[in-house]
């Protein structure tokens, strides 16, 4: 009988800690186990084609504890329509951590005119949950400009469209001046941003010494950079008020410091080299001669 206890006592003991070392393992396999910490800005901008496009950046946390940009992480995005999430595209990151999706020209507003895009990482296998939203009314912003006028005033339009239709002009909104490069935009001067005034508008001088192409036109851009009620909104135009770039007629002449050397140099050089060639010739004929010769000899004297 007491064997029987006994042995009840050690498989209940067993049996506990099975139990227990079953929910330890469980509690090590969970889904969040092993994934990295990330963090989500989500920016909206309007281009001067009046498109929208959502960029979310996506970094995470490294070995090190340091935030990187984020490869490979799907980004759901969401639009709010009647206080509900609905879907509007995925998307996942490129190299730079970046995901963007281009969004629809109508979308769902409240009752203050606001849209709000929110941006999820949802059930990811290397990050974990997150999300991020934003909150901005829509803008317009138009550029102004006479290509023949001498005092060169760019003049940049905000407004906005109320609850009854109407066109509202943007007080006190910064906007930047920018000129289109190669590679990018670089501001028109060190001073480049204006404030609109009550008619929402903010009058740029444009300065007179910026290089432009051959026929002295240059891309102007006006630019809203995170604004807190309309996001990012830029539009441009182009004017001939840049500095004429004169093309070379001759863009690679002949020269020693150019690809193409001069032609004298050039004869000067075959020359000499031709004629140490000219005498490597001549000592090798030479040589074969003496050595037929001298070949022929030993054959009459033997005969």
């Amino acid at each position: 009988m007491k064997m029987n206890n006994i042995i009840k006592k050690i498989s209940f003991t067993i049996a506990i800690t099975g139990l227990f070392c079953g929910v330890a393992t469980a509690q090590d396999q969970s889904p969040s186990q092993g994934k990295s910490e990330a963090a989500i800005e989500l920016s909206c901008y309007k281009k001067a084609d009046m498109s929208k496009t959502a960029v979310a950046l996506i970094t995470a946390k490294n070995k090190d504890g340091k935030f990187v940009p984020a490869k490979n992480a799907r980004v759901n995005f969401y639009v709010m329509h009647d206080k509900e999430q609905q879907l509007l595209k995925s998307a996942n990151t490129d190299n730079k951590g970046q995901a963007v999706i281009v969004l629809q020209k109508d979308l769902p507003l409240d009752d203050s005119l606001y849209f709000t895009i929110v941006a999820k990482i949802e059930n990811d296998n290397l990050y974990e949950d997150v999300q991020e939203q934003i909150h901005y009314k829509d803008a317009n912003l138009t550029l102004n400009l006479n290509p023949d006028d001498t005092a060169r005033l760019v003049i940049a339009k905000v407004t906005e469209t109320g609850k009854d239709g109407k066109i509202i002009p943007v007080k006190d909104a910064e906007v930047k001046f920018y000129v289109q490069r190669l590679f990018g935009f670089m501001p028109a001067t060190e001073d480049n941003t204006i404030s609109t005034d009550e008619e929402g508008e903010a009058t740029f001088s444009f300065p007179k010494n910026i290089p432009g192409d051959t026929a002295g036109v240059i891309t102007i851009a006006a630019r809203m950079e995170d604004n807190k009620e309309f996001g990012n909104v830029e539009n441009k135009a182009n004017a001939s008020w840049g500095v004429r770039l004169m093309v070379d007629k001759d863009p690679f002449p002949r020269a020693l410091w150019e690809p193409y050397a001069p032609i004298p140099l050039i004869l000067t050089v075959s020359i000499l080299f031709g004629g140490v060639w000219c005498v490597y010739f001549f000592i090798f004929f030479q040589l074969r001669k003496i050595k037929n010769e001298g070949q022929l000899t030993i054959n009459n004297s033997t005969l």
